[in-house]
């Protein structure tokens, strides 16, 4: 199993929300980091996020990617040390 696939079958895009500080509410909704938001349009699956408001979607190496800038391999890097 690849890396990728291993932090994918692990860790969702909930856990990653919820590590980096977004608080979900009941329907997995939080505010969209990426744009000015004032109301929850981004909503967290478990394999999968996706923002109303500015389109931006991904799973939870593109999240983590997004939010710190970092590259593919070095966010599920990054995952995989801050879940250990």
């Amino acid at each position: 199993m690849s890396l990728y696939q291993t932090v994918k079958s692990a860790i969702t895009v909930r856990q990653v929300g919820e590590m980096y500080g977004m608080e979900p509410d009941r329907h997995g909704m939080v505010c969209c980091p990426f744009h000015s938001d004032s109301d929850p349009s981004m909503k967290l699956n478990d394999t999968y996020y996706y923002c109303f408001g500015c389109g931006a979607n991904g799973d939870a190496i593109d999240l983590t990617a997004k939010l710190f800038d970092l590259n593919p391999r070095q966010a599920a890097e990054k995952l995989i040390n801050d879940f250990a």
